[in-house]
């Protein structure tokens, strides 16, 4: 149990919760999960990129292997009862257009992007050493950005001519010149890789010769066709690019086998805490991996939207095993198994029945649905299990739909666990009634308020516009109407907007499993992905190293996540409450939820906690916890005097 470890590092409460209530916390959260749907999963979805760091390490990216992350984690298990994390994809990223914008959708699919390095790791014994500690602060002092607490900074670790690409050159060299590092792990890798390693890396120099251009406009016709089928010409040239840029080429393979080991050291990290990895499997490539496996592609042909410009994959012969477009979808797929734990599918329904520029038709039904499950079998063996493959139906009705015109589920969806959002909840959908009059079952879906892409649950209970398709949607007071229907309501049950927010964060907790995206959880109001208006602030929105202030705060003003106050409004709903063998844990729900409500001293609302480092910071947390308990003068002086006299030792012995 981590809540006490927590309240230390600058948090607390207006009464502070005992060391057994902190136990009681936890249980109760967890008896009340189980008395409404046994199991289950409850997923925080975040941008690995936005994680909180320390300012003292802060490179201008979070990642999930720091130690910062590992205490979010904490918080997150213990305060908003989560038991998986699920991150957005982990490919390279580029900045799409002058305005400085970074999408991780249109990243690649097999190889990560270096903003996956935890720099810091690289400093450790670990990781032997290879980078000294007065060179990664140089990373650090970098970084800086004007909001570097509140955005990210991709600039400062991607890109050939960022401080973190300086820092890993200087790592790489470390790395290869000494004959004292058993290099046997990094050359299984390289084996096991081969097959995308050796283009991507070979395109990274070529890319570079032509002045950072697309393969479609290099100038030489060899290069733009030099991995398709296999010539005597095409064979020397690969030679010859391996020969005139060794260092180049392995230094770009040395960067995804770093990257793919600090995944993994995320991953095991959050295994140890009793929690799941989930990674999302965007539906499109990059661009070196269409001029790599140009065989796999439809030549000239998009999937999806018009404007997503996302090559579409060769359909009209995916469903033969030989296929060059069915052997890069199983390799896509084997990436992710063996990175994550589960795997979120973006777009399924381009699985299922793509839309495709060219206006050509496919109706796969559950095929390759089928080959995807049979994919991730291959990699887990006997750990497989269907349910943390989570797919993303959702699209326009008028493109694709899970429903028949019955408005019963598809046949081969039924037993496929679907992602829904309630962002656009109505009678019908996007709430568990609705779910369950359509007949899907409750362990076939993961219901949440919404994930990276809608309107932020503040913004559509503060009824503002949704205005990312081009015109003004308001939905506030239809989907009100709503949630007093199923949740039994009386007019003034939703009289404000934080009331809103509160029932729409309830009524997925009479469902199985949850998703919460983390900018609703600390009820935040900025648009993380605007679609069409995408400016440089989209996807960078950070968790601030101060996160269980920010998050109290939320709570407080009624925009924040309480679980206890959701699971007692489902209680209320389904009458448990008043049931004699339930009330006992209701009564235990209510006392917590208005341990999370009642209000914080106001001094503790402007301390802001500079560091999580508790050792380093004793002193400076003892302060905040004297303060947010409101005593007297006298007692602070009293800390103060302490802490001059502390500081003129630690000056003595300098």
């Amino acid at each position: 149990m981590q809540i006490g470890k927590i309240n230390s590092t600058g948090i607390s409460f207006k009464r502070k919760l005992t060391e057994a209530e902190q136990i009681e916390y936890s249980n109760v959260l967890s008896q009340a999960r189980n008395t409404i749907n046994k199991g289950g999963k409850s997923i925080l979805i975040v941008h690995d990129s936005c994680l909180p760091q320390a300012a003292a390490n802060d490179i201008g990216v979070g990642h999930l292997s720091s130690k910062t992350a590992g205490n979010f984690f904490d918080f997150a298990k213990n305060y908003l009862g989560i038991n998986t994390i699920e991150v957005l994809p982990p490919g390279e990223i580029q900045m799409k257009h002058a305005k400085g914008f970074y999408n991780t959708y249109n990243g690649s699919a097999l190889s990560l992007g270096t903003q996956q390095i935890n720099l810091e790791l690289l400093t450790e014994p670990n990781f032997n050493s290879i980078l000294s500690k007065e060179d990664f602060q140089e990373v650090v002092k970098a970084n800086i950005l004007s909001q570097k607490q509140g955005l990210v900074n991709y600039e400062n670790v991607i890109g050939k001519d960022s401080p973190q690409e300086t820092a890993l050159r200087k790592a790489f060299n470390n790395f290869i010149n000494n004959p004292d590092i058993d290099k046997k792990a990094y050359e299984s890798y390289k084996a096991a890789n081969n097959d995308w390693l050796e283009p991507k890396s070979v395109y990274s120099v070529l890319k570079e010769e032509n002045g950072g251009k697309n393969w479609v406009q290099w100038t030489s016709e060899i290069d733009r066709t030099l991995f398709d089928a296999k010539t005597p010409e095409r064979t020397a040239r690969i030679a010859q690019i391996k020969k005139d840029h060794f260092s180049d080429i392995e230094f770009y393979k040395f960067k995804q086998f770093i990257a793919d080991e600090h995944l993994k050291f995320g991953k095991e990290s959050l295994n140890k805490r009793g929690m799941k990895l989930f990674g999302d499997c965007l539906i499109g490539f990059s661009d070196d991996e269409t001029w790599a496996f140009k065989d796999a592609f439809k030549k000239d042909c998009f999937v999806g939207k018009a404007g997503w410009k996302i090559p579409a994959l060769d359909y009209g012969s995916i469903e033969k095993e030989s296929s060059a477009a069915q052997k890069l979808l199983r390799r896509k797929v084997e990436l992710f198994a063996k990175r994550y734990d589960g795997i979120r599918f973006d777009c399924s329904w381009a699985y299922v029945q793509p839309k495709l520029s060219d206006g050509s038709k496919f109706d796969f039904q559950g095929s390759l649905l089928d080959i995807i499950e049979d994919t991730v079998k291959s990699i887990k063996g006997k750990d497989f299990d269907i349910s943390n493959l989570i797919h993303e139906f959702e699209a326009d009705p008028k493109d694709f739909s899970i429903f028949n015109g019955d408005g019963t589920v598809l046949p081969y969806l039924k037993n496929r666990v679907k992602v829904i959002s309630s962002a656009c909840m109505d009678n019908s959908y996007g709430n568990t009634a609705a779910l369950k009059e359509c007949g899907i079952n409750v362990n076939e879906y993961v219901l949440g308020v919404g994930n990276h892409d809608p309107q932020p649950l503040r913004q559509l209970a503060q009824n503002l516009p949704d205005t990312s398709n081009g015109q003004d949607v308001f939905r506030r007071f239809k989907q009100e109407k709503v949630l007093k229907e199923i949740m039994n309501l009386d007019d003034a049950a939703i009289s404000t907007p934080a009331d809103f927010v509160k029932f729409k964060f309830a009524e997925p907790l009479a469902g199985k499993n949850q998703m919460l995206f983390y900018m609703d959880a600390f009820g935040r109001a900025e648009r993380f992905d605007s679609q069409s208006l995408n400016t440089w602030k989209n996807y960078r929105y950070r968790i601030p190293e101060w996160y269980e202030k920010s998050y109290l705060n939320a709570v407080e003003q009624g925009f924040g996540y309480n679980p206890m106050d959701g699971y007692a409004k489902v209680f209320e709903m389904k009458g448990y409450n008043t049931d004699g063998a339930k009330r006992p844990l209701y009564l235990k729900i209510i006392k917590f939820r208005d341990i999370l409500l009642e209000k914080t001293d106001n001094t503790l609302k402007n301390f802001k906690n500079r560091s999580t480092d508790i050792s380093k910071n004793r002193w400076l947390n003892i302060s905040a916890v004297i303060i947010a308990f409101g005593l007297i003068a006298t007692v602070i002086s009293k800390v103060n005097k302490e802490l001059q006299k502390q500081n003129k030792g630690i000056g003595t012995k300098a």
